[in-house]
Parts: structure tokens; sequence; C-alpha cells
């Protein structure tokens, strides 16, 4: 008999294998799996004991080797303080998770309560959630609910987006018949003002602005919101928290819906997750915001507690009236956030900022014949090179050097640095003199 987990018994799965045209399971799995990753059987080495293992793996770890980060594009090697994961290994934070029960999760609804109000003095916006998945989705999550206050679905987003984020947009669309407008940038790197003027119809329900965009340089961000509060349509920004420390905050330019990233907030990189998603909006639409929403209340007896409110998932509400699908919040993120944003103040987080930007501005310097565009940029910047941009980025590792990503929206030669304030002045010589002629 054939092993299987499927709740099918072997003349269910007979019956649909003999249908698909496979006779067995073996050959159906096979048909799955491109032809260069399939093998017969696996060609493991000798069982090794817990101690051999161990050195084994030391072993492999040391063949390693550890680059320098210059790598940017929504990801960023960022000083992290010692006492953040000291802390998120306590247990009452390393296991707490959605609180059911609010009368015994009183830490956890605190704590979300503290970073949905540090994340709304950051941001300079009315209302917060307890955080989303990641920037990528708390953007899409935006766009789909200015389609819900708008009733309409047109968007227009900028071609000068992270190609990321952009992506995990139309995914979200795909199914829906949801409308996608692209508006290009002028040869500054920016919005191209009068294209988006001529681009907003009676059918578009937002305007995605990313500041600063994805070659690092800051928008015409008033310029873009009277443009965009002329024609009745909400505004939504995507923001780098660190860099909100310097430049205008999206609740200072009259934005709608603002969401951003928070992994640069005292979160590793980690091959790229798991990260967290910063949403916010205007007070009005916050019925229509995913995700949970922590509020501050009082008992009976007149004593101060926290509690979910204005619930948006299906799970608790008619599924018509769900404004998301998302279960949960990111909250062990959301905490190392809540703890680097505490730690640092207003006073560090613009010390941060500013070393990240002079750093860079260092190094735009001496590798000023390779800058593409001529407009002001925080943190980082995209660089034309002589060679494929493919073949620079394994030049820089081979010296210890990670940077990129390739920017494949100009073309095969481009590629963005970024600068973080991590980056000591010695290894951006280094770097530059690598760069330099490449």
């Amino acid at each position: 008999m054939t092993k299987h987990f499927f709740g099918l018994s072997e003349k269910d799965i007979n019956e649909i294998l003999n249908y698909l045209g496979y006779e067995n399971l073996k050959d159906f799995y096979r048909s799955l799996i491109p032809e260069k990753y399939k093998f017969d059987e696996f060609n493991l080495p000798p069982a090794l004991s817990e101690d051999e293992i161990r050195e084994y793996i030391d072993n492999l770890g040391d063949l390693n080797k550890v680059l320098k980060i210059f790598a940017g594009g929504g990801a960023y090697d960022c000083f992290i303080p010692a006492v953040i994961n000291q802390l998120l290994l306590r247990s009452e934070f390393y296991t707490a998770y959605t609180p059911y029960q609010p009368e015994v999760s009183q830490g956890t609804l605190q704590v979300m309560f503290e970073f949905q109000s540090l994340i709304c003095e950051l941001t300079k916006m009315d209302v917060s959630n307890a955080s989303v998945y990641d920037g990528a989705s708390a953007l899409a999550e935006a766009v789909l609910m200015s389609f819900r206050i708008k009733n309409k679905y047109s968007v227009i987003i900028p071609k000068n987006l992270n190609p990321n984020y952009k992506e995990v947009l139309k995914t979200y669309l795909q199914n829906i018949n949801a409308k996608i407008i692209e508006v290009s940038f002028n040869s500054e790197g920016r919005i191209n003002l009068n294209e988006l003027k001529e681009l907003i119809n009676n059918d578009v329900a937002s305007v995605v602005i990313q500041n600063p965009n994805y070659f690092g340089i800051i928008e015409e961000v008033f310029e873009i919101r009277d443009i965009v509060k002329s024609k009745d349509v909400l505004l939504i920004s995507v923001f780098d928290p660190v860099s909100l420390a310097i430049i205008t905050p999206p609740g200072e330019y009259d934005s709608d819906i603002a969401v951003g990233e928070g992994q640069s907030l005292g979160i590793p990189l980690s091959f790229g997750g798991p990260y967290v998603g910063l949403f916010t909006a205007k007070k009005e639409y916050i019925r229509q915001m995913p995700g949970r929403i922590v509020a501050i209340t009082e008992d009976k007896f007149g004593r101060r507690g926290f509690v979910t409110t204005l619930q948006a998932r299906e799970q608790h509400i008619r599924r018509a009236k769900a404004t998301s699908n998302i279960c949960t919040n990111q909250q062990l993120m959301a905490t190392a956030v809540t703890i680097y944003l505490t730690l640092m103040g207003k006073e560090g987080l613009t010390k941060v900022a500013k070393y990240s930007f002079y750093k860079a501005e260092y190094l735009k310097e001496k590798i000023k014949h390779k800058l593409v565009f001529d407009a002001p940029t925080f943190r980082e910047f995209v660089i034309r090179t002589n060679k494929k941009a493919k073949e620079v980025i394994f030049e820089c590792a081979k010296e210890g050097f990670l940077v990129g990503p390739e920017v494949k929206m100009l073309g095969e030669n481009y590629l963005l640095i970024a600068v973080t304030e991590r980056r000591k002045k010695e290894e951006i010589d280094k770097l530059a003199e690598i760069i330099f002629n490449a």
C-alpha cells in the first residue's frame, strides 16, 4: 500500500490518478519536479554522533565569508542594541501570541498599544494598527483599503517604487477587477508631476508614492500632495522609518494612509525575514484598516486596561464586513521595534539618520562620476557601472563587500548602493576604490 497523508482511501486516490493519467503517486509527484532537480536516492554520508555533527557544522561555518554590507533596496544592515534580543528572549515576549483573552494578555496588549503610539509619533499620522506582515503586504493592504473607501478600483503607482512591493501588490490584485497605472519618473529620478496630473481620472481611488523612493531620492511630496488632493483621491505614502527623523513625515504632507517596513528599527536582516509592516492612517478611516488595533480603557473599578478594538478579521465579524484576511500581527518583531524606539528616543534616531545620510554623501562624493541622478537622497543611491552590475556585485563580494541590488528597471549596468550608520570610513574608502572604475 502506498504511504500518504491524504484523508482519502486508496480507491479514491487511484480514481484521481487514473483520471489524471498517472499510475501511482510517485509518478504524479515526479511530474511536478523539473528534470534537473530529480534524483532517485539521497547520497548521504554515514551517520555522525551529536558531538561529531557539531564539529562538522562548525567547520562548515568557518568556510563562510562575512561581508561588509552596502546593499539596500528595502532591507538594511543597521545597528541593533544587544538589549533588544536579551529582552525578546523573555518567555512572556518570546512565546506571546494573539491575545484572544485580554484579561490574561495585558502585557502583550500594552506592548501593542505602545508600538502603535510610537509609530504614530514617528509618522505624525492619527492611528496605527499593531503591525502587519511586512512593508510590501502593508502597501497592498493600503491599496485595497483605498478601494473600499472610494469604491473605485484603479490605483496609480510610480515606476520608481520598490519592485518587490510592486510584485506583491500585483499578486494581491490579480484576481479582482482592479487596474494598476504606472507614472514615470523624470531625469532627477522623481515622479513626473505633469504625467501624474494627466493620469488621475474619475476611476482612480488612490496614488502611491515612495519617499525616499527606490533610488533613494527624496520626492517632491508637497507638490504631489497638491496634485492628488485637487483630484479628490487618496494619497498613500510608503516611508523609510529611519528617514522620518530628518525628513518630512507623511502626516505632515496630508497622507491618507502611510505604510513602511520596520526592519531597520532593531530587526536583523535574517536572510529576508521575518519583518514587520508598519500601517497608519487618518482617524476617519480607522474602521477600514486591516489587522489588529489595541485601545486603552477602564474596567468597572476604574482600573486601566488594554483591549483589541474595531475587529477587522472575518473570525470575529461577518466575512462580508472583514477588511482583511490577515490573521495576526508580527508581535515579536513589533516588540523589537518598540524596544528599539524606546531605547533610541528622538535624539538617538536622529543621530542614526544623520550618520546614514552623511556617510552616504561621503561615498557619493568619492564616486560622483558614477551617479545617475542629481537629486537629494537618503541612505542609498544609484550608480552606473561600466561592466554589468552583476559582475560588479561579484567583484565586490570577492573583496569582502556586499552591494546591490541590480536596478533592473534602468538596465543591466545600474546598481543600488546603501550606506547605513554601521559603515566605517575605512570600509567606505575601500569600497570607493573598488567601484571607482568598475
